[in-house]
């Protein structure tokens, strides 16, 4: 029998497996799969509210916004619905709904409360699933580029001594997305790079909203880069980069990741030569 933390994480695991098989939809477009996601975000703060107050109501706040979504997509529902995420609702159930444990595990239990979620559980689930959603909903507006015509990104070989390299134009490029990342997540919710356990599903997400293929984890170059943030480069590069990503932080108003950006740069420019420091007058006080 798995203990009780194996069984919470692959329950969260499930979620976001189902919740990438919605994005891989290529009926959806990006606003819709922006639309989808910010459903089920508030579609979490519903649940959450009724787990607190047990009124009805909140509960109808959820199905009654899962209502108007069906009458505006109607039949293009159909790979939302098919997912059904509402089980992951039903805390009494969802083990056994979403084949977190199998009948024999669930019948091994000595009580039905074994076999349900804890508040704890329930808060924890939530929460997590929040965050997640969250985080992909930021990178869904990153890959917006509105009227652009896409331009599919080049392939990128990396050894694990080499630095991240760049794309060819000079926007997203993937030192600079996974820069974001760092600050974005560290900013939010304490996550730190370093740690690897968070590192590995970072990275799959990393190569999903990137496209980068990858055969294992620990072969990823985007994993072992990751590692390393903030200080995958030095000197004017990582300044430079820093100074791109500053501006989508103050659209967020995420203050903790625009203070943690300044001071990075701060103490980059320190370490330049006295020469290349001198262009930079002014931006150390």
């Amino acid at each position: 029998m798995p203990s009780r933390l194996q069984i919470f994480n692959k329950l969260i695991i499930k979620f976001d497996q189902e919740y990438q098989t919605l994005l891989k939809v290529q009926d959806y477009s990006t606003d819709e799969k922006i639309e989808l996601t910010e459903h089920l975000l508030r579609a979490i703060d519903s649940i959450q509210e009724y787990v607190k107050t047990k009124d009805s109501k909140d509960w109808k706040k959820y199905a009654d916004a899962e209502t108007e979504l069906l009458k505006k997509y109607r039949g293009r529902l159909k790979a939302y619905t098919d997912i059904q995420f509402y089980k992951y609702f039903d805390f009494r159930l969802v083990l056994a709904h979403k084949d977190i444990l199998t009948l024999e595990q669930l019948n091994s239990m000595k009580s039905a409360a074994e076999q349900s979620l804890s508040d704890e559980e329930i808060d924890l689930f939530l929460s997590d699933a929040k965050h997640l959603l969250s985080l992909s909903l930021h990178f869904l507006y990153l890959a917006d580029t509105g009227n652009a015509e896409p331009t599919p990104p080049p392939a990128v070989t990396l050894n694990d001594t080499d630095d991240v390299i760049d794309e060819p134009d000079k926007d997203f490029t993937k030192a600079r997305q996974l820069l974001t990342m760092y600050y974005f997540l560290k900013a939010s919710f304490g996550i730190e790079a370093r740690d690897k356990n968070s590192a590995s599903g970072i990275a799959r997400f990393i190569h999903l909203m990137t496209g980068t293929k990858f055969t294992t984890i620990q072969n990823s170059d985007i994993y072992k880069k990751y590692l390393r943030m903030p200080n995958y480069k030095t000197d004017s590069r990582l300044i430079e980069d820093l100074k791109f990503i500053r501006p989508y932080f103050v659209d967020l108003g995420l203050e903790s990741a625009i203070k943690m950006v300044d001071e990075e740069i701060k103490r980059a420019i320190k370490e330049l030569p006295y020469n290349e420091r001198k262009k930079y007058k002014g931006e150390l006080e």
